[in-house]
């Protein structure tokens, strides 16, 4: 009984990690070019971000979603959202916060960030996968509005995790957090800009 209890969780991690690396290599082919959201377009996209590329930014798929804290003055207000990697307490904050705490290493100033607003939901992944496979804009956005009635900057990350995120710009988006590591977390992901 102990081994096959030993045996699942390292599969379930293979899996997850091999799923990655795949993602990694997706990403390594995408634009790092800054290619907006275009309004009314739905995107849905798998994105690993690391210590070296936490900035999270809502563009189009084309666009790499993962950049360097080094990009932030060529990105400005496309930027939306930083990632964080702590021992056991990975989060996700808003730019803004990010940029108050110091921590895009003062390579930017104050006031150049759009707001953005996080909220755990009570989705599965299995029905956030399902909300994300219709590509309804109307249901995703009232879903979000609908998690979001407690606007935060900053919420603690953990595996299996459906986040909801708004910004001051118009985008709706959500994430699901698949896979968190000291060196890495990896979404599955979706937004809109209206």
């Amino acid at each position: 009984m102990l081994i096959a209890q030993n045996i699942t969780p390292q599969v379930k991690m293979g899996r997850t990690r091999a799923k990655s690396s795949s993602v990694m290599r997706q990403q390594m082919t995408l634009s790092q070019g800054i290619i907006p959201a275009v309004r009314g377009e739905y995107y849905s996209y798998s994105s690993v971000f690391t210590k070296e590329r936490p900035l999270y930014v809502l563009m189009k798929c084309k666009s790499n979603k993962a950049r360097l804290i080094s990009e932030a003055p060529n990105l400005g207000s496309e930027i939306n959202a930083l990632f964080q990697f702590n021992e056991g307490n990975s989060r996700v904050l808003s730019i803004k916060e990010a940029n108050t705490l110091g921590l895009l290493e003062s390579v930017y100033s104050k006031g150049a960030f759009g707001d953005t607003w996080f909220a755990p939901t009570n989705l599965t992944p299995g029905q956030f996968m399902k909300l994300r496979a219709r590509k309804k804009t109307e249901e995703l956005v009232r879903a979000c509005r609908a998690a979001i009635a407690e606007r935060q900057v900053a919420i603690e990350l953990r595996e299996e995790l459906v986040v909801a995120l708004m910004t001051d710009g118009g985008k709706y988006g959500m994430f699901l957090v698949e896979e968190i590591t000291i060196f890495s977390i990896q979404i599955e992901a979706c937004h809109i800009l209206l």
